[in-house]
């Protein structure tokens, strides 16, 4: 199979996640790294799997990756699955099948088949703390306690469940 994981990333977070949904890929199947910029909707035609990873953006995939979306070609019998990365510590169920929403709708219009949705708390860039502190109403303690825990993340055990995650849609 050819696989093709390609992703938005501003702050490196989904890039280290694709990474390692690429090796994972790269063991038994003829695989591509790409960021997203540097992908056709012509060239993405020519995969038998698109795994696609974008950064939450108020709770929206980013807008380069609706775009990609929108602009897929047809192509019956392929598959995609998307990855996403956040700075908040976990969303529910309910809350991914929003997310990925965008995808599964991209999937039905191009006759593929959607996969499932591999998400992961990344660190947010310093530059953006404040302002999504004031925007949740947090307080200093509060703020402070999502810092701790979005440290070092992706971490190598959230890079351990990508690979699983590739594993499985790639079975």
């Amino acid at each position: 199979m050819k696989v093709l994981v390609t992703y938005f990333s501003q702050s490196g977070n989904t890039e280290k996640i694709a990474k390692a949904i690429y090796e994972e890929a790269a063991k038994a199947h003829t695989a591509e790294l790409k960021k997203l910029e540097d992908v056709s909707p012509d060239e993405a035609a020519g995969y038998d799997v698109l795994f696609i990873g974008s950064p939450l953006h108020s709770a929206n995939l980013a807008a380069p990756v609706k775009e990609c979306l929108g602009a897929l070609k047809p192509a019956a019998g392929r598959k995609m699955a998307l990855f996403i990365t956040h700075f908040a510590p976990a969303y529910p169920d309910q809350e991914m099948d929003e997310f990925a929403e965008p995808a599964k709708a991209a999937c039905e219009k191009n006759g593929m088949e959607y996969k499932g949705c591999f998400d992961c708390q990344g660190y947010l860039a310093d530059a953006l703390h404040e302002p999504v502190k004031n925007k949740l109403g947090l307080d200093d303690d509060a703020w402070a306690g999502m810092v701790e825990q979005m440290t070092g993340r992706p971490n190598g055990e959230d890079e351990a469940n990508a690979q699983a995650f590739a594993k499985k849609v790639l079975d």
